[in-house]
C-alpha cells in the first residue's frame, strides 16, 4: 500500500509551509484511489480523483458536504449519523459500525471512537497485505482490541503534551495526546506510528523536535506532512 498525507493539521487558523490543508489520507493499491476523509481545507477532489471516500464524522474539516456542494460521483462510505448532518447529499453508502465490509482492494471494519457529542466519530482498520489503523480524532477507542495484529498506527496530533478532554452531562469530548497514543500501540507491538490532524502546539514546536520529544526505543515515530508519502513496508 501506498500511502499520501494530502493534508495533515486539524481544524485550527494556524498553519505551517508543511501543514496547510485540513487530515486527509490516500491510500493507493492496485491502481485503486482510496481516500479517508475530505474537508473544508482539502484539495480538489478534481485533482485527487478517488475511486471511492471514507469519511470518520461530521466536522468541517473531515466532511466538506456539511455545507458546500463539491461534486463527486463516486461512493462516499460514513455512518448514518454523518449521512444525516450532510446539507449536500451525494452517492452515500451506509456503514455498519464494527463489521467488516470491502471497498476495492481493500477490507475495511469501522469502529466507535469517543471524540464528539455532536458529530460521532469512527476509526477505521484497513487491511490488504498490510493493517494500518487510521484515528485522526478521538479521546479512546471503544473496544482497544482494534489495535492487535496492526502494522501503522496513524494517529490524533491535536495534542502533544495534555490531554484536550472537556465533560459534559458526564460525557467526554475532545482529543487524547500523542504520548497515550504511543503507549496503546506499545501495549500491542506496534512499533510504526504516524501523527497527523496536528493542532496548534505541535505546529509551535515543529515537526524534527516533535519527533525527538516523542522517540521511544524500538519504536518508529514521525510527524506527517502535506504531500508526504510512504509505502507501509517503510
Amino acid at each position: 500500500m501506498k500511502l499520501k498525507f494530502l493534508g495533515t493539521k486539524g481544524e485550527i487558523e494556524e498553519e505551517s509551509p508543511k501543514h496547510k490543508y485540513n487530515s486527509s489520507l490516500l491510500i493507493t493499491e492496485k491502481d485503486f484511489k482510496l481516500l479517508i476523509d475530505h474537508g473544508f481545507l482539502s484539495k480538489k477532489l478534481s485533482k485527487i480523483r478517488p475511486d471511492a471516500i471514507l469519511i470518520t464524522h461530521g466536522h468541517p474539516d473531515h466532511f466538506v458536504w456539511l455545507k458546500e456542494d463539491e461534486d463527486y460521483q463516486g461512493k462516499i462510505y460514513l455512518t448514518s449519523e454523518t449521512e444525516k448532518a450532510a446539507k449536500f447529499k451525494k452517492n452515500f453508502v451506509i456503514i455498519k459500525v464494527n463489521h467488516w465490509f470491502k471497498v476495492g482492494p481493500f477490507k475495511i471494519f469501522a469502529y466507535k471512537v469517543a471524540h464528539s457529542l455532536i458529530a460521532p466519530a469512527v476509526g477505521y482498520k484497513i487491511k490488504n497485505s498490510k493493517t494500518l489503523i487510521y484515528n485522526p480524532d478521538l479521546i479512546v477507542m471503544k473496544g482497544k482490541n482494534v489495535l492487535k495484529d496492526v502494522d501503522l498506527y496513524i494517529g490524533d496530533g491535536s495534542s502533544v503534551r495534555s490531554n484536550l478532554v472537556r465533560r459534559r452531562d458526564s460525557q467526554l469530548f475532545g482529543h487524547t495526546r500523542m504520548t497515550t497514543q504511543i503507549n496503546w500501540c506499545r501495549k500491542f507491538g506496534i512499533t510504526k506510528v504516524i501523527f497527523t490532524h496536528l493542532g496548534k502546539e505541535a505546529l509551535k514546536i515543529g515537526d524534527k523536535k516533535l519527533e525527538k520529544m516523542l522517540a521511544q526505543e524500538n519504536m518508529n515515530v514521525k510527524i506527517a506532512y502535506d504531500g508526504m508519502v510512504r509505502e507501509l513496508d517503510q
